[in-house]
């Protein structure tokens, strides 16, 4: 997500100039590769670019070919095939034995027409699926409700699915609170800060989308992830008295031991329907606010991707 807002905000900029520019999109792999489909990279006509289609082997070489797309104003579809034994037969040096397809549009308003739609759907709060088609004289993209993913050679036709910003309350306003919202800010979530706003951090308030003293909370969603972490028992009581009860949150963690909150649920005159995450967090062993803060947002990530967890290694299905 981080990636893409990027993408989105340089094309803010791009698509009011006169430079020219590419935007090249992962639509199939086979076997294995660094990204998946619908990873993209926005390449303008002096060599920078944005974004990324694999680790770092495949940009090089995807530069040049976008600035001959540029030059010739065509769509370019290239495949990168390294599933023979020999890894350097394209020159670049692959650590990822795959096939990967890739098409690259420096059509100015094809490219306007992507900005548009995904910018639209990431801010929606609902996840969604986009359909691209590209053809020798058009390309369309739009949302549909549903579909199958992947991509249609014949048709030159690419389904993905573009999810919605993550988007968290913080409730608390003590320095691991900071650190979290660091985290939190680093990915690219879009963050709303809950607690006493005269004693918020000011490098901090400015950055997130929204800060609120304790009664003045408003625009909760289900959709929204919930971290209460005020370290004050009678704090928690009333917030979750007055804002939590009867609201089934994609996510809702309560800092502190089990104790806490069984001892919390008795002082409650709500009903609690989501599923409390209490102790807070995968079980990393983190110690400090800014490991905790990993654990916290390891769990949330791996609760929206409906995995466990546990380490990749012992995965027996495929990784995506």
């Amino acid at each position: 997500m981080k990636e893409l807002l990027i993408i989105l905000a340089q094309l803010e900029h791009l698509l009011q100039s006169k430079t020219s520019f590419a935007l090249a999109t992962v639509v199939h792999v086979d076997g294995s590769a660094y990204r998946r489909p619908g990873a993209r990279m926005l390449i303008d006509s002096e060599g920078n670019w944005w974004g990324g289609i694999s680790g770092g082997c495949l940009e090089g070489d995807l530069l040049k070919k976008a600035q001959m797309a540029m030059f010739q104003q065509k769509i370019k579809r290239i495949t990168y095939d390294t599933r023979e034994d020999d890894p350097f037969q394209l020159g670049i040096g692959l650590g990822c034995q795959g096939l990967i397809e890739i098409m690259i549009d420096p059509i100015r308003e094809n490219i306007q027409q992507v900005y548009k739609v995904i910018k639209s759907q990431i801010f929606s709060g609902k996840g969604q699926f986009a359909r691209s088609e590209w053809s020798t004289d058009k390309f369309s993209m739009s949302l549909i409700n549903q579909a199958n993913l992947g991509w249609e050679e014949t048709s030159q036709v690419f389904t993905e699915y573009l999810p919605p910003r993550i988007r968290i309350w913080i409730v608390g306003n003590q320095f691991d609170a900071c650190s979290l919202i660091d985290l939190c800010l680093n990915l690219a979530w879009e963050v709303h800060w809950v607690g006493n706003t005269a004693k918020m951090r000011k490098s901090i308030r400015e950055k997130v989308q929204a800060i609120y003293d304790w009664d003045s909370v408003t625009g909760m969603m289900s959709s929204d992830c919930l971290v209460i972490m005020t370290h004050d028992f009678e704090r928690d009581v009333q917030f979750i008295n007055q804002y939590i009860g009867g609201t089934a949150f994609n996510y809702l963690g309560i800092l502190g031991p089990s104790k806490r909150f069984e001892r919390l649920e008795k002082q409650l005159n709500v009903k609690l329907v989501s599923d409390v995450s209490t102790p807070i967090g995968l079980d990393l062993g983190a110690e400090g606010p800014d490991e905790i803060a990993v654990a916290i947002v390891a769990e949330i990530l791996a609760l929206q991707n409906k995995r466990t967890g546990q380490r990749l290694k012992y995965r027996e299905s495929t990784i995506h």
